[in-house]
C-alpha cells in the first residue's frame, strides 16, 4: 500500500471477464495520479462469476452482485485496518460496461461510500433501445463466438468486436486465452451476468456522487449514444475518444488514465475536503 494514500481506487471489469484484463493500465493509471501529485492505492476487485470467483454462479440480479462486491470491498477495508494501516479516506469506482450498472445500482443503495464513479462504455435499460445497448453485430458475433472451440482464436473473435487495435490482436489474444484457460468462466455464467445486466434498470434519481462517464465512438458492440444518454440525464462529465473500440482502457490505455486523473484533479479543487469513508 501507498502510505498515506489520499484515494482508493476499486477497478472492476465487465461480462466475462476479470482483474488481470486490465493488462497495464491499473500502473498507467497510478502514474497518471503520481504525475498530478496523488498517492493512492489501487484494487482490482472481479465480479462473481469470473476471476478469483470463477467456480461460483454467478447471480443474475445487478443487486445480487453489487451486495457481493460491496462485501467484498468492506473486506478489504477491514484487512487493511487489520494490518494497522488507515484507509484512504476517499473511494472512487471505475467500471466497465456490465460494472457500470453495479456501480449505479452502489450510488444508488448506498451512496456514502464512493467519493467518486467513472463509468467506461456502459448502457442502462431504460436510457438506451436494446439495439443499441447490444449492437446487432455484436450480438450475431457473441454466437460465433459461443461456439469457437479454440480459447486463442475465441480471443481473437472477442478482440475483433471490442477492439480497434488489430496490430495487437495476436499478443492479447494470446495472453487472453492464458486467462481462460486457468479461470474460465463458463458458459453458464456468461449468460447468466449477460441476463443480469440485460434486466437491470437505474432508479429515476440522479446519482449525488459525482460521476465521469468515458465514451468510445468506435465502440461496435455498445452504441456511443448509450454513454451520451447516460451524461445528458445526469448531467455528468463526458469524455469521448473518437477511434478507440469497446475495450477503451486496452485500446488507448494513457488516454484513459489522463482522464480520469484530469477529472480527479477537478473534483479536488471542487471539494479538497476528505470524506470519512468506510
Amino acid at each position: 500500500m501507498t502510505p498515506n494514500a489520499e484515494s482508493h481506487w476499486i477497478l472492476v471489469r465487465g461480462l466475462a471477464r476479470e482483474s488481470r484484463h486490465w493488462g497495464t493500465f491499473a500502473k498507467e493509471f497510478a502514474c497518471a495520479l503520481e504525475t498530478e501529485g496523488r498517492t493512492a492505492r489501487i484494487d482490482l476487485l472481479d465480479l462473481p462469476g469470473s476471476g478469483r470467483y470463477s467456480e461460483m454462479r454467478s447471480p443474475v440480479t445487478v443487486k445480487e452482485i453489487t451486495s457481493f462486491m460491496r462485501e467484498k470491498f468492506l473486506e478489504l477495508r477491514r484487512r487493511i485496518r487489520e494490518q494497522g494501516e488507515i484507509p484512504p479516506p476517499k473511494t472512487y469506482l471505475v467500471a466497465v460496461s456490465l460494472a457500470g450498472m453495479v456501480a449505479c445500482d452502489w450510488m444508488e443503495r448506498w451512496p456514502g461510500d464512493l467519493t467518486g464513479v467513472v463509468l467506461i462504455n456502459s448502457s442502462f435499460k431504460g436510457f438506451s433501445p436494446p439495439h443499441r445497448r447490444l449492437t446487432p453485430e455484436a450480438y450475431a458475433r457473441m454466437f460465433k463466438i459461443l461456439r469457437e472451440k479454440d480459447p486463442v482464436e475465441r480471443e481473437k473473435r472477442v478482440l475483433e468486436m471490442v477492439s480497434n487495435r488489430p496490430e495487437r490482436h495476436a499478443e492479447i489474444a494470446a495472453e487472453w486465452a492464458a486467462i481462460q484457460l486457468s479461470r474460465p468462466v463458463s458458459h453458464e455464467n456468461f449468460v447468466r451476468q449477460l441476463t443480469a445486466a440485460a434486466l437491470y434498470q437505474p432508479g429515476l434519481v440522479k446519482p449525488e456522487t459525482p460521476v465521469l462517464i468515458l465514451n468510445s465512438e468506435g465502440d461496435r458492440m455498445v452504441h456511443p449514444s448509450c454513454s451520451e444518454q447516460i451524461a445528458a440525464r445526469w448531467g455528468a462529465t463526458l469524455v469521448r475518444h473518437p477511434t478507440a473500440g469497446h475495450e477503451l482502457p486496452l485500446d488507448e490505455a494513457a488516454f484513459t488514465a489522463k482522464a480520469i486523473a484530469n477529472w480527479h484533479e477537478g473534483l479536488q479543487a471542487l471539494s479538497p475536503r476528505p470524506q470519512a469513508g468506510v
